[in-house]
């Protein structure tokens, strides 16, 4: 029971952090009439360099819940608040949960976002490591995650749109 409860926690958890950014963040509130659209699409492995300059293989979290934020370190709005966001999951998360659920931040700013800046970002907002990955590599192999998230990606001035999204156990793209 409680397993099921967190991984709606998790589910709500992105569902919001989507829509936040997805239809932007006002004071007011605003009637909600959309349906929820779940997705089942199988997400690649791939491979990118984490905030250690560590190789980091997505085929690794089999197993595990996975919840992927697309975001980048110079972003002045939506990305602070998906990486506090989900600091208060990490911080929310018992010992032994933290062994079945994985965070993710992917760069969508991989000139910028060097190992290093990474990980000056993820301090900045008291990320622990032990279940949280901030993510980095080639344009090449980032445009490819990308598309295989569903994260459309275009240049705004300096940086791109963040986005959130969850994996399942299984690696499939469960929330769009």
């Amino acid at each position: 029971m409680r397993r099921c409860g967190l991984r709606s926690i998790i589910i709500l958890l992105a569902i919001a952090i989507v829509s936040a950014t997805a239809f932007g963040i006002t004071a007011e509130p605003r009637p909600m009439h959309a349906q929820r659209r779940v997705t089942r699409i199988q997400i690649n492995d791939f491979a990118l360099t984490d905030q250690n300059s560590t190789p980091f293989e997505f085929k690794n979290l089999a197993g595990k819940v996975v919840v992927v934020a697309f975001a980048y370190t110079t972003c002045p709005d939506v990305c602070p608040l998906i990486t506090a966001s989900l600091r208060q999951v990490q911080s929310g998360l018992t010992k032994e949960e933290r062994k079945h659920v994985r965070l993710m931040t992917v760069t969508t700013d991989p000139e910028i976002d060097s190992p290093k800046v990474l990980t000056a970002y993820a301090k900045r907002y008291g990320a622990e490591f032990d279940n949280w990955s901030f993510l980095t590599g080639n344009l090449t192999a980032l445009k490819k995650i990308w598309q295989n998230f569903g994260v459309g990606v275009e240049r705004k001035g300096r940086g791109l749109d963040p986005k959130a999204v969850l994996a399942d156990v299984r690696a499939m793209l469960r929330e769009h």
